[in-house]
Order: structure tokens, then C-alpha cells, then sequence
């Protein structure tokens, strides 16, 4: 989707400790399919840990990788919000532990027979499951037409998305 490269803020690992990913400069700036601008940025935050893995063989030690928090904002080419999907559980972060999106859009509710309401979603926390960056990336190539970077994407994609579900089972 992008030529930049999500980059750790960590030049090491350490299993005690909290690591963060995200682009250099953000956010970035994506293409269209057809070729050229698209018009839209994205911005990526992940911050994971290492963590000692449960599935231990004899004098081997093994380790795994595990989310503690994403946030896949889109903008527009002036920066504003479009999309944000937020993971940020715990107490180092406001609004809700559970997964959410905010929806730069109004609703235009009828309440009443001759009444309508306006609703407001940019604040409010839209509940979602866990959200994968495999499943971000996938639906700005397919429902924006953003132009992917590989063509084995798909494949790619589907590989790595495998990981992530099969690890965010071993947590619940």
C-alpha cells in the first residue's frame, strides 16, 4: 500500500518490556489503483510484548509475540480522521479496554414520526472484535481502492493473518 516501512521504535528486546511499531514520519501517504495519489493517509500504531511461551520443550526456551494495543487511523489529504480502529486496554489509556472504531460521519435519525436527530459517531466507540493489520489492509485495497505493493498480497495477507487469530486465541 505504501513504499515506507513500519519501523520499531526498540533496538532491542527484551522480554520485561513494551515494544512499539509504527511509520517513521506519519502518516503516509497511499495510492490509487489506478496509479497516482489516492488522497488518503494512513497511520499505524502497535505496541507488543515478547512473552515467554507456555509451550516449552526440554532445555529449549520458546517466545511469542502478543499484541497489547493497535490504532489504524485513515485520514483524508488535509488529515482529518476518517477511520480509527482502537485496541488500548488497560489504565495507561482512555476510553473503553474493549476494540472500537470511530467513524468520522453524522447519522440522520428519524426518532419520531416528524422528528429526526442527528448522531454523532467521530466520539462515540463502536464496538468491534480484534481488528488485524492484515484485515485493515485488506479493506483499504478492496473497499478504497488502494493499490497494493505485492502482488502476492492475497497470499501474504492470508498467512499472516492466520498467525495473528491463532495467537489472539491463545489469549481469551
Amino acid at each position: 500500500m505504501t513504499p515506507q516501512r513500519l519501523a520499531s521504535v526498540s533496538t532491542y528486546y527484551t522480554p520485561q518490556h513494551d515494544h512499539i511499531i509504527r511509520f517513521p514520519v506519519p502518516p503516509v501517504a497511499l495510492r490509487a489503483s489506478s496509479g497516482g495519489p489516492r488522497g488518503l493517509l494512513l497511520d499505524v500504531s502497535h505496541i507488543f510484548g515478547i512473552e515467554e511461551s507456555p509451550e516449552q520443550k526440554p532445555f529449549r526456551r520458546r517466545w511469542r509475540v502478543t499484541t497489547r494495543m493497535y490504532q489504524y487511523r485513515l485520514f483524508d489529504r488535509d488529515e482529518r480522521e476518517l477511520l480509527v480502529y482502537h485496541w488500548q486496554p488497560g489504565d495507561a489509556f482512555l476510553g473503553p479496554d474493549h476494540p472500537h472504531v470511530h467513524v468520522s460521519a453524522a447519522l440522520l435519525a428519524h426518532v419520531t414520526a416528524v422528528e429526526t436527530e442527528t448522531i454523532e459517531l467521530a466520539s462515540r466507540h463502536l464496538v468491534t472484535s480484534r481488528v488485524s493489520l492484515e484485515g485493515f489492509v485488506r479493506m483499504l485495497i478492496e473497499e478504497f481502492g488502494i493499490a497494493p505493493q505485492r502482488a502476492d498480497r492475497r497470499e501474504t495477507l492470508d498467512r499472516t493473518e492466520a498467525v495473528f487469530w491463532q495467537e489472539a486465541s491463545r489469549r481469551t
